[in-house]
């Protein structure tokens, strides 16, 4: 125990170094949530955490052409040798190992009935070891003249898709193979000696539905696609790998596990996790997955590869702007790491992404058929992807005309030249007045309102409720909410119901991390929301949603282009303090003493920049908010200073000190003594695979008057943590 002890004080980077996998499987069990199917697997087969000191980590998706061993991959053949290296290194840590193709057995006609204008059959295959497995399917196919042949579209239902494929002139082919109808389940005792988990059995057996559509007469084999929407287009991108048959896939809001990356979502992402995926549904990948909960910058793969393991065919990405299971950033990364395999085999114009409006289930069926329709050869018209986070830090910096020499010397300045130049914005007179008829006529209550074009994101999480959001009772009985405008942003103010008559509450400015679908919300968490916990401890709370992000995704595309000289960091920091501004002169604040501010992860950054910069701000609480820029290089494996840059696009300056952070002419630690003497609490968990926390630790040292908190737990923001932080706050921002 003693040792044990000493080895989580001594920093994540070497916790992670010296921590055996038997250490580390008693800190899963003692800190992540319970799940009794993981358990009983886990006591079953008695398997261990890897040895993750030998492994290779990196939180940028692994390289396609480059092999484990860090080989480079450089022709069309060692790109098949590289294919089946992902497809081995997929069956060992996420889909379970696959049995071979199997043979079919029969083909039992059940029925066959002539509709107006189609033909349904449905049809039961047996097959596998002494034919004990089956599969039902369901063709819907369009009348035609004998002889023809024509594409045809898989579902993982038997009605298929019929509605929107049969008027296009596809076949439908729907087969068994999800929650409701899944003639995947008894394959696992049907193949005892391969332990494939529930998505990739229902995958696997899409090959089974292949070889029957061989079999009949009016399929054209050359066009062959498959759909899934959600957990089913996790399963359709699988299925695409596996069976390079399948000319196309149609993947709708797949979420982690399908075309969203394990590394860019989770608690950072405001979503879907790998710990909440592997919690929530542990049947749908291989129980090994688990081992990874915080620690997905060591998993050697990631949605980019399933999606490269489709090339040189057709995969259309669709996601929502708001869908709380999309993360259509990170989606977009892993089309273009993808890309690369296409490119290499000579391949143009085979992925597409498709964005639309609305939140989960938003679902445009006929666009999607529009372009598989172009990769069929049945219209002539050329796809267009329309990126929304369409970032290229080469072509800003060949545009930008500017070099790191002309970095200034002083600390303060160089922060602000480094933010860049914001536009000039014009403030209206006191005296004038300007309406639009369909503005807020003054405060309102966020209003629930599900639509596609505008949806009131806050609104839908607060009347979907329940734990997944962490909107939950009591706390959100207690809070009473009203919407302000500020410089064209849109905020909400909550404060506790139970406010006197009169009284001023301090102010506490929730910011929130890189939660591109729900902005200043999250899903996926049980812990309780920032913004409760801080109403309930009796503060006022401003939250909105950062630029980029939320209700305002469309003010990332154009933004550069609009305004070259400024960054986006710079204009998150600019509407904070014109939030402050905004609510100077509000009743319900009193802002004489100050404002704090409440970060997590990217929050965290941006809380630390402006109360640099802001001496209004009173108090800042940073939660996994930074490691030092200057020893932040890519050979940590965090990613590197450039993530502000060359990944998110954040600071394109910061991108001219690449190869030579030392030079850079401040670092976080000056920022924390910017901000001095006024308070601010650092908290660095020890396994935060984002941050160096030995780095952090002394960054915060050098800066006396600095609180560091370090909890024992990866990246993420739980309830035990932010009580903690609460705490701190209220002792130095008192109510």
């Amino acid at each position: 125990m003693k040792k044990l002890l000493f080895i989580l004080m001594i920093g994540a980077a070497g916790l992670l170094r010296a921590e055996d996998p038997g250490a580390y499987l008693l800190w899963m069990e003692k800190n992540l949530p319970e799940v009794p199917a993981w358990t009983e697997w886990q006591h079953k087969t008695g398997e261990l955490p890897p040895d993750f000191a030998v492994m290779k980590r990196s939180n940028l998706l692994p390289d396609p052409l480059r092999f484990y061993d860090g080989r480079k991959v450089t022709t069309a053949a060692e790109w098949r040798s590289r294919r089946d290296e992902i497809m081995q290194l997929f069956q060992k840590y996420v889909t379970g190992t696959l049995p071979p193709k199997p043979s079919v057995s029969n083909m039992e006609l059940l029925d066959n009935k002539q509709e107006k204008g189609y033909v349904v059959k449905n049809v039961k295959i047996t097959f596998g070891p002494e034919g004990k497995g089956s599969v039902r399917i369901r063709l819907v196919i369009p009348d035609a003249p004998k002889g023809t042949k024509m594409p045809v579209m898989i579902s993982p239902s038997l009605s298929g898709w019929a509605q929107t494929v049969i008027p296009r002139g596809y076949i439908s082919a729907g087969y068994a193979g999800n929650d409701w109808m899944d003639d995947a389940e008894p394959l696992k005792s049907l193949y005892p000696s391969y332990d494939f988990a529930a998505l990739p059995r229902r995958a696997w057996l899409a090959q089974v539905v292949v070889d029957y559509l061989y079999t009949v007469e009016e399929v054209d084999t050359e066009r062959i696609a498959i759909n899934g929407y959600s957990r089913d287009g996790k399963m359709a991108m699988m299925a695409a790998a596996f069976d390079e048959r399948i000319a196309a896939v149609l993947a709708g809001s797949t979420g982690v596990g399908g075309a969203v990356p394990w590394r860019f979502a989770g608690e950072r992402g405001g979503g879907e996790s790998l710990e909440s995926t592997t919690r929530s549904f542990p049947t749908w990948f291989h129980p090994r997955l688990r081992f990874f909960s915080g620690r997905e910058d060591y998993l050697p793969v990631d949605a980019n590869l399933l999606l490269a393991l489709v090339a040189p065919r057709a995969a259309l990405l669709e996601w929502g702007y708001t869908d709380q299971v999309a993360n259509g950033w990170a989606m977009e990364q892993a089309f273009h790491s993808a890309k690369k395999v296409y490119d290499l085999l000579g391949i143009d114009g085979k992925l597409g992404m498709l964005a639309v409006p609305g939140f989960h289930g938003s679902n445009d069926a006929d666009a999607s058929i529009d372009w598989l329709d172009e990769q069929f050869g049945c219209r002539k018209s050329s796809w267009v992807n329309r990126f929304i986070f369409p970032w290229n830090y080469d072509g800003w910096e060949a545009d930008c005309g500017i070099t790191a020499a002309d970095a200034p010397e002083n600390r303060l300045d160089a922060v602000r030249w480094m933010l860049g130049e914001a536009p000039v914005r014009y403030t209206p007179p006191a005296d004038e007045v300007f309406r639009f008829p369909f503005a807020l006529a003054g405060p309102t209550e966020p209003k629930a309102n599900p639509g596609q074009l505008a949806p009131d994101v806050p609104a839908w999480v607060i009347a979907a409720g329940g734990g997944s959001y962490g909107w939950i009772a009591p706390e959100k009985e207690n809070v009473a909410s009203r919407r302000i405008r500020f410089n064209g942003v849109t905020g909400d103010l909550y404060y506790p119901r139970s406010v006197p008559q009169g009284k001023r509450l301090p102010l506490v400015v929730w910011l929130h991390g890189f939660h591109y679908p729900l902005g200043y919300m999250w899903v996926y968490r049980t812990d309780l929301h920032p913004v409760l916990a801080l109403t309930r401890a009796g503060y006022a709370v401003l939250a909105y949603d950062q630029t980029g992000f939320g209700t305002r995704w469309n003010e990332a595309a154009d933004f550069y282009a609009r305004f070259p000289q400024w960054s986006r960091m710079g204009k998150m920091v600019d509407d904070l303090s014109n939030a402050i501004d905004a609510l100077e002169n509000d009743s319900l604040i009193d802002v004489r003493r100050g404002v704090a501010l409440f970060g997590f992860s990217l929050g965290g950054a941006v809380g630390l920049y402006t109360a640099a910069l802001d001496s209004r701000i009173a108090a800042v609480v940073s939660v996994c908010g930074f490691t030092p820029m200057r020893s932040d290089t890519p050979d940590k494996g965090l990613s590197g200073m450039t993530r502000y840059s060359h990944l998110y696009g954040l600071i394109p300056r910061l991108g001219l000190f690449k190869g030579k952070e030392q030079t850079l002419p401040y670092d976080f630690n000056d920022l924390l003594q910017m901000i001095m003497p006024r308070k601010a609490l650092v908290v660095q968990p020890l396994r935060d695979r984002d941050a160096d926390p030995d780095a952090v630790r002394k960054a915060v040292k050098s800066v006396p008057g600095t609180t560091l908190h370090e909890p024992d737990d990866y990246g993420r923001l739980t309830n035990s943590t932010q009580d903690k932080a609460i705490d701190w706050l209220i002792n130095n921002f008192p109510l």
